[in-house]
């Protein structure tokens, strides 16, 4: 098993564990809905960055299995993760600094990544994960909360 796998899957690992022990603020239903589309439309953007654009590269060219876990793995406890602590009764100056702390945590783990190469860049650049993980967040809380007014309307 080449090094990039091994590192994918016990980040999935690291990841499932923590979003699984982590104590939960929000409901199951919403933890599902939130994941399913994290997963969803994360494969949807490095479908078309990755495999059309061909701006970096997941693993190896083209779909691979174990990048393609990684991805709903990743993406989808990561979700878990980011929601359940975000501070949604917090003022603006935390939500802001929440958003911009998790963007870091995130540019960090892209940095790992590439090291152990999972990540290769083609024409991508780490400054444009910079700029987009802020705006990738906040869509994420606002999908969520687009979510409970779905649920809340229904009801």
């Amino acid at each position: 098993m080449e090094l990039q796998t091994i590192f994918v899957f016990i980040a999935c690992l690291i990841f499932a564990v923590v979003a699984y022990a982590i104590p939960k603020k929000i409901k199951t239903y919403e933890l599902y809905a939130t994941s399913l589309f994290a997963a969803l439309f994360g494969l949807f953007v490095d479908s078309i960055l990755a495999v059309k654009y061909k701006l970096y590269v997941l693993d190896k060219p083209g779909i691979q299995f174990p990048a393609l876990i990684g991805q709903v793995v990743l993406y989808s406890t990561a979700s878990i993760i980011v929601l359940n602590f975000y501070p949604h009764d917090k003022p603006l100056k935390w939500k802001l600094i929440y958003i911009l702390s998790v963007s870091l945590l995130t540019l960090a783990f892209e940095v790992i990544s590439f090291t152990f190469g999972f990540i290769k860049y083609n024409e991508w650049k780490i400054w444009y994960s910079a700029i987009s993980y802020p705006f990738l967040t906040y869509f994420l809380v606002l999908q969520f909360r687009f979510f409970q007014w779905l649920v809340r309307r229904s009801i």
